[in-house]
């Protein structure tokens, strides 16, 4: 019978267990072809063995911090962080920002939001191989934002007086105190995430979809569908690749979300497709609506397998997740901006004021409230969204002006928020300075030069080269 003694203690086997795979990580190392990412420095990786796979959940709790400490440590270089199954290059300064521009042919967008949003498990194989929404947004939506804007601006007043009442309507407060506080002054609370995402949705999807917009069980799935895709994309990462179209058909969001989705526009989309059908764009008496409808039927013509109601559902679907996602983030830091510096309501108002007087309430006086452009500019300067913007792939194996090569697959992205908060590029650059934009503005030839949706290698919020600002 063995003694005591000859038995293997957990604590011997455990230790036996781990110093076996670090000897077998030594060998796959030793023999595996050298990396062209090993010339990279990495940052916020730990140097002992499976040090990668600390420094990616390090990355996920400390992301921030880490691709900042990493931005200063690295002036002008590209350097690398570890994300759950793969490296991100990250691109610090100018010359590398504008290599970035120029390199399209090399640099993908599309196959960057591919493989971060796993776009075709989370919106769909139509929205991974054929998204020609883009050219429709780049311009039918464009072209046709003069026309409609005030259809738009309707839009706009209706939410708020729905969403956010006046002082003498009905406040639906389920607080007694609060409600009983509330009528003591002129304030009202109103939850603002929860305020400004339906608020959001309808005003963007009047521009797609008509009156429509306005049906609670819509705005609904459409907010909720945004969400849905940022949140499955991230669990969907942590499984092998095999295993995720299965689990995204049993668990996943998609599939719910266009039945509910179909239920709801399916009759109307169906009725738009047979008018197309039978008259094209020229409807009797002209009155075919100016919708993003109408433009994805243009652009879809001679193409049947998208034109279906279950394809245009998935495509409006797929549409509202850049509009709503985005578009509720920067209005809520503006919110929160001004709400924080109430001194500035006033000059911001008087120029609204000024402006729509003599202009009224069309695109073009929106175009001439410089004080407006440049707070908002500024939000998004300061709080541009996350730590790291313009992700790309590499499509094929890229060199930069500095002689650092990515090969093809590797996912490289802009420190963004280091970018604007670099008192080289901006004078005290962790202000918040409203007018800081506005005041350039004045300069002689700069009036354009510092509009909001004016890329600049050292303003990325809207993105930079030819994807600018409609893919950012």
């Amino acid at each position: 019978m063995d003694s005591s003694s000859d038995r293997l203690s957990p604590g011997t086997i455990t230790a036996a267990v781990v110093a076996g795979l670090v000897i077998l990580q030594a060998i796959r190392k030793f023999f595996s072809p050298r990396d062209p990412l090993d010339a990279i420095p990495s940052f916020g990786i730990p140097s002992y063995p499976f040090g990668f796979y600390v420094g990616s959940w390090n990355y996920v709790k400390n992301g921030r911090a880490i691709t900042e400490e990493g931005y200063l440590k690295y002036p002008g270089k590209a350097f690398k962080v570890a994300l759950a199954n793969r490296w991100l290059v990250l691109l610090n300064g100018r010359t590398l920002i504008d290599d970035l521009r120029k390199a399209d042919d090399s640099l993908s967008v599309a196959e960057a939001a591919n493989s971060t949003l796993q776009l075709e498990h989370t919106m769909g194989h139509e929205q991974h191989d054929d998204p020609y929404q883009v050219a429709v947004i780049r311009s039918a939506m464009t072209r046709n934002i003069g026309a409609c804007f005030p259809v738009i601006r309707s839009e706009v007043v209706a939410a708020f007086e729905d969403l956010v009442p006046a002082k003498d309507g009905n406040l639906d407060i389920p607080n007694p105190i609060l409600l009983w506080l509330t009528s003591l002054v002129d304030w009202i609370s109103v939850p603002a995430m929860q305020t400004i995402l339906p608020i959001v949705s309808r005003v963007s999807n009047r521009f797609f979809i008509g009156l429509k917009c306005r049906d609670l069980d819509y705005i609904k799935i459409t907010t909720q569908y945004a969400l849905d895709v940022i949140s499955n994309s991230l669990w969907l990462h942590l499984m092998p690749s095999i295993l995720r179209p299965t689990a995204m058909y049993l668990f996943g969001h998609l599939e719910p979300a266009t039945r509910a989705t179909m239920k709801l526009l399916g009759p109307l989309l169906q009725y738009r497709i047979d008018m197309d059908d039978q008259y094209g764009p020229d409807w009797p008496e002209g009155d075919r609506p100016n919708d993003m409808i109408s433009w994805l039927l243009d652009e879809a013509r001679g193409y049947p397998n998208r034109r279906t109601v279950r394809a245009m559902t998935r495509t409006l679907l797929n549409i509202n997740f850049g509009a709503i996602h985005t578009t509720t983030q920067g209005t809520l830091h503006a919110l929160y901006n001004l709400a924080g510096n109430l001194q500035y309501v006033e000059p911001l108002r008087e120029e609204v004021e000024s402006v729509v007087r003599t202009e009224g309430w069309t695109k073009a006086a929106m175009g001439k409230l410089v004080k407006l452009d440049s707070f908002l500019k500024e939000s998004a300067r300061i709080v541009p969204g996350g730590a790291v913007a313009l992700t790309r792939q590499v499509t094929k194996d890229f060199m930069f002006s500095d002689g650092t090569m990515v090969p093809a697959g590797t996912l490289i992205g802009v420190p963004i928020l280091a970018e604007h908060h670099d008192e080289a590029n901006y004078e005290n650059a962790d202000v918040f300075d409203p007018f800081r934009f506005s005041r350039m503005r004045e300069k002689a030839g700069e009036r354009i030069k510092h509009q909001m949706v004016t890329p600049t290698l050292d303003y990325l919020s809207f993105g930079i080269g030819r994807h600018a600002w409609w893919a950012e």
